[in-house]
């Protein structure tokens, strides 16, 4: 369960005007997002809330014309803003909206959906557009890093070039994309280098050789299952997660205790909890983080903060 933090009620005494941006590339959009976000805008216009739909089409004549768009809806006032995506989308739209005080409403439609998941949100779309017509508004954090922000984590390390492979090969299918992942670790494990770090916290200094970080906008739950969720999304404190090096055979032990939640007891594993800490190398690099899932190119020394709740979203009234 996710902690509750203050929310108001969205007035309902006027003409609302909102956005329903629509990825329809998500991992489970599968044609159906057109459908979805048409079914949005006829629900929201039965309760007098008249709805723009933009589309997301990165390999589109006019890739960003929805950024020109939002713009000007924002300009000319708007009431909430709907995302039919995954991860990379809500935060893609968010960042757009930072300095706005218009609430986010997300329709999943990612792979993973975490943030959805963690906002205790219904993942079937359908169900998501039904509890989302008469919202609340909750306020959550964002996490940071260089400037650039993120809503559920930033990986570094061998587990952005896991994750760059997974969408390449996304729409293959479980049975052809699970061979690609095992030899595309297995590479990994036989070549990726250990990075020498220093993480530095406010109040003391740790040296770490790894080939993973995970920095996470407010900490991460030990419980079983891959997608570990967040009690908290406005604690104002980042979860900082690693492995520290060591032989190829403990590699099952790890793995076992990652998906069953033990791994905070686990020796190869340094968790720590901050609102702030700078990870940095021995020369300055360039390294790529993946912000939920996008890719960043960023200099070292890389400077992680919090803002503590910055962004509104939209959550069931219930």
């Amino acid at each position: 369960m996710t902690s509750a933090s203050p929310s108001s009620a969205i007035p309902t005494d006027r003409s609302s005007s909102v956005a329903i941006l629509v990825n329809p590339d998500a991992g489970q959009a599968l044609g159906n997002a057109d459908r979805l976000s048409r079914s949005l805008a006829q629900q929201l216009a039965s309760v007098d809330i008249r709805a723009t739909v933009l589309v997301l089409a990165p390999g589109g004549a006019d890739p960003d014309g929805w950024r020109r768009d939002l713009a000007q809806l924002l300009h000319d006032g708007l009431d909430r803003v709907y995302v039919l995506g995954g991860d990379g989308t809500v935060l893609t739209v968010a960042t757009s909206l930072l300095g706005h005080e218009v609430p986010i409403g997300i329709i999943p439609l990612g792979t993973a959906n975490l943030l959805a998941r963690d906002l205790g949100l219904p993942l079937d779309p359908e169900q998501a557009v039904a509890a989302l017509i008469d919202p609340r508004v909750r306020h959550i954090d964002i996490g940071r890093v260089n400037g650039h922000p993120f809503l559920c984590a930033s990986m570094l390390g061998m587990t952005t070039e896991l994750a760059k492979t997974r969408e390449a090969l996304r729409g293959l299918g479980t049975w052809l994309l699970l061979p690609s992942m095992l030899r595309k670790s297995y590479w990994l494990l036989m070549r990726y280098p250990f990075r020498n770090l220093t993480l530095s916290f406010p109040d003391h200094q740790l040296s770490v050789n790894t080939r993973a970080m995970l920095v996470s906008n407010n900490p991460l739950q030990p419980e079983p299952g891959l997608y570990p969720r967040r009690a908290q999304l406005d604690g104002g404190r980042l979860g900082i997660y690693g492995v520290h090096q060591g032989p190829l055979y403990e590699l099952p032990r790890l793995a076992l205790s990652l998906i069953i939640g033990t791994w905070p007891s686990e020796p190869r594993v340094f968790n720590r909890t901050s609102d702030r800490v700078i990870i940095d190398t021995r020369k300055p690099r360039m390294l790529t983080a993946l912000n939920d899932g996008e890719p960043c190119r960023l200099r070292t020394p890389l400077h992680y903060d919090i803002l503590t709740a910055a962004l509104p979203v939209l959550v069931p009234a219930s």
